[in-house]
């Protein structure tokens, strides 16, 4: 498969569907952050465990977490409903703490580092016409 870089500004693409690999949804409608509901795991440093919500905009990094946490802690996100680990083998390349992972419709898959203060993230998208449809919102959705 050919590999090409699209470079996203941040805010732009909402996600909208997300699931762990045994694919329970991560999407939680309890929870609003930006005004749209939270992409929510389980997570676990030194012994204690509680649930982190992400702000579901890509590229923008707001988290509100049970745990207090603070810069540089590398945290383990598991599905809040199986308790499948989101971790995946790929290391960030910028910290080389073990990458996380959410699945999306189509194939596709957001990867982000765990690590508090590390940026480090990547979206995948599979077919580009359909997502960007999903993820996009329609005013600033690109025209291919």
């Amino acid at each position: 498969m050919e590999e090409i870089v699209v470079k996203v500004p941040p805010g732009k693409v909402r996600i909208k569907e997300a699931f762990c690999p045994r694919g329970c949804s991560l999407i939680d409608p309890r929870v609003k952050m930006s005004g749209q509901p939270a992409i929510t795991a389980r997570l676990r440093l030194l012994g204690e465990s509680g649930l982190i919500h992400l702000n579901p905009y890509y590229g923008v990094f707001e988290y509100r977490s049970e745990i207090p946490l603070e810069n540089g802690d590398v945290v383990d996100l598991f599905c809040p409903h199986c308790g499948t680990p989101l971790t995946v083998e790929q290391q960030c390349g910028m910290c080389h703490a073990h990458m996380f992972a959410l699945q999306l419709p189509g194939g596709g898959e957001v990867r982000a580092c765990p690590r508090i203060g590390c940026h480090n993230h990547q979206l995948t998208i599979v077919d580009l016409d359909a997502q960007f449809a999903e993820y996009y919102e329609e005013e600033t959705r690109p025209k291919m």
